[in-house]
């Protein structure tokens, strides 16, 4: 039977361990970089740390290059995030470097996941109820629709802003308030949650001066983010950067996706 081995790291790589040995796959954590024996190897999500070394709990600094120097032509490496920088070396090696992020189920699943840890934080971090809260969210790809799913399940007041139409579009469609870019400046005054999804610029700094001062600001995208820290603080408004949410709120799920995502793989293959 092949053998994969996962990285040890954060809750996700255990609970996609238990799941993979239910399933009946040799799986088990690894503690080592000796791959010589196994088939398929489960690296992090993200798989890079600081950009360049592995991401896994005992090695704080192992290159990502000498990881994958360390790896056989015959070797599936599977990991979440995977940077064109390391698609482009696994190719010049000729190795199977699979990104899970590639899967659109996955992607999906993991928006809802972060959607829910999302609302825990808010619920907990706020001193207002969502009921009629105005709220104005950043993106309407997955992770925008699956926060206002939940945020709507609350009579929220959602006002979604999307750089195409389309995805504005569907917003409406869902009965959420549209917002154009030159009318953003207008909804922020009593915007009392602003949540971005979208890891790049959207407000300049005549947005920030015009955010409600009581507003609570999240940040659920990916590095390099989207909603900027000093012009936040500069203002004076509440800034959380929430990276990450399903492997630090609910890495069972999350780790059972991740178990799922393999399988489907593994069985395509035979």
């Amino acid at each position: 039977m092949k053998k994969i081995a996962i990285l040890s790291g954060d809750k996700r790589q255990t609970f996609a361990c238990d799941v993979l040995k239910e399933r009946g796959f040799d799986a088990y954590i690894k503690n080592n970089m000796d791959f010589h024996d196994d088939d398929f190897i489960l690296c992090g999500t993200p798989f890079l740390k600081n950009g360049a070394y592995i991401n896994c709990d005992y090695h704080s600094a192992f290159p990502a290059e000498t990881f994958l120097g360390l790896l056989q032509k015959n070797q599936v490496v599977f990991a979440g995030s995977v940077s064109e920088k390391m698609r482009s070396l696994a190719d010049k090696m000729r190795l199977q470097l699979y990104d899970l992020l590639d899967d659109p189920i996955l992607v999906w699943k993991n928006a809802y996941l972060t959607a829910e840890a999302l609302l825990g934080k808010i619920i907990t971090e706020t001193d207002f109820s969502l009921r009629n809260s105005k709220v104005l969210i950043l993106g309407f790809g997955r992770c925008g629709m699956n926060i206002a799913s939940l945020l709507k399940g609350f009579d929220a007041e959602i006002s979604i802003y999307d750089h195409t139409a389309k995805n504005l579009a569907r917003a409406a469609s869902f009965g959420y308030r549209i917002a154009e870019y030159g009318k953003l400046h207008l909804l922020l005054p009593d915007c009392q949650l602003l949540i971005n999804t979208v890891p790049q610029k959207i407000l300049n700094l005549n947005h920030y001066e015009k955010i409600n001062r009581n507003c609570v600001l999240y940040d659920v995208s990916s590095a390099p983010y989207g909603l900027e820290k000093e012009n936040a603080y500069r203002n004076d408004l509440s800034l959380h950067t929430c990276p990450g949410l399903p492997g630090k709120y609910t890495p069972q799920a999350a780790g059972e996706f991740i178990a799922g995502t393999i399988i489907s793989y593994i069985e395509r293959m035979r």
